[in-house]
């Protein structure tokens, strides 16, 4: 099966945008499908878009590279903002349904807006490390400077650690976001589950970190994060987390999948269906 997608980018965090108002892929397996493309295209996630006919909700779908389906991912759903507003919502706010709820979204000239909702069970685990839920898990660890490899072999540990995961109520597994103070805020660098590596950014790890951030450090919101990829401007408006920034495309990319032929809604009788064929 040929699947065509947009290739987009916020902060360096990529996605590949399938629109399922042009690819309809109901019944099909999008695990498959998204495991297949992000290999091919090198993505970190792959975000299924549509529209309800009847009432025009936009909603979005988010699955990671390895294609675990997850509730939330920030800079997913500022790519699924841009590309909806562009191609059928001329609004400049207006709201996405995700995994994780209703979420309001906006466009600001060249930025990308979005809400992600209160910050959830927020707890310190120790002196360096936290916890807090931002549409997906995040382990905050305070501490200073670190190296790409460093952050790739600390994340990967707490990562897997299962007490860590069982104690925050997460055995599947957590984010990791390392932070430290920088002259304008404060740098991220964020492990992150599906993609089992450190990425160039990620919207719910920076509303996380910037959280976390303004707790122990005492620096109210807005607060700037500054990632591999680029900055994050996070704001609390009424006891809700917004990160705004720029997105890009990239291009348009075709993907090929195979195997994923619609799952049935019922038993098949195959003696029914095929009764020519002799066993």
């Amino acid at each position: 099966m040929r699947i065509k997608a947009i290739k987009m980018d916020g902060c360096g965090n990529s996605f590949l945008v399938v629109d399922e108002l042009k690819t309809p892929l109901a019944g099909y397996n999008r695990s498959l499908i998204s495991s297949a493309l992000a290999t091919q295209h090198d993505t970190d996630g792959i975000l299924f878009v549509d529209v309800d006919r009847l009432q025009g909700t936009p909603s979005m779908k988010i699955f990671d590279r390895d294609g675990t389906e997850e509730t939330m991912c920030g800079n997913g759903l500022r790519c699924a903002t841009r590309y909806l507003h562009d191609m059928y919502i001329r609004k400049g706010n207006f709201s996405i349904i995700t995994g994780d709820g209703k979420k309001e979204v906006r466009i600001v000239d060249d930025l990308t807006e979005v809400n992600l909702g209160e910050a959830r069970d927020y707890r310190q685990i120790s002196d360096q490390l936290h916890y807090v839920f931002t549409g997906v898990p995040h382990v905050v660890v305070i501490g200073s400077e670190m190296s790409l490899e460093n952050a790739r072999i600390f994340g990967k540990s707490l990562r897997e650690e299962k007490s860590l995961c069982e104690f925050v109520g997460h055995p599947e597994g957590v984010n990791v976001d390392f932070i430290w103070r920088d002259a304008e805020g404060i740098s991220v660098r964020t492990f992150e589950m599906g993609v089992e590596d450190v990425t160039l950014s990620c919207g719910t790890g920076s509303a996380a970190s910037a959280y976390v951030a303004s707790k122990v450090f005492g620096t109210a919101l807005p607060i700037m994060t500054h990632s591999l990829g680029g900055s994050l401007k996070i704001t609390e408006t009424g006891g809700c987390l917004s990160i705004c920034g720029q997105t890009r495309y990239q291009g348009k990319v075709t993907g090929f999948v195979n195997n994923i032929h619609p799952k049935p809604t019922s038993p098949i009788d195959y003696h029914h269906h095929y009764p020519q064929y002799r066993w």
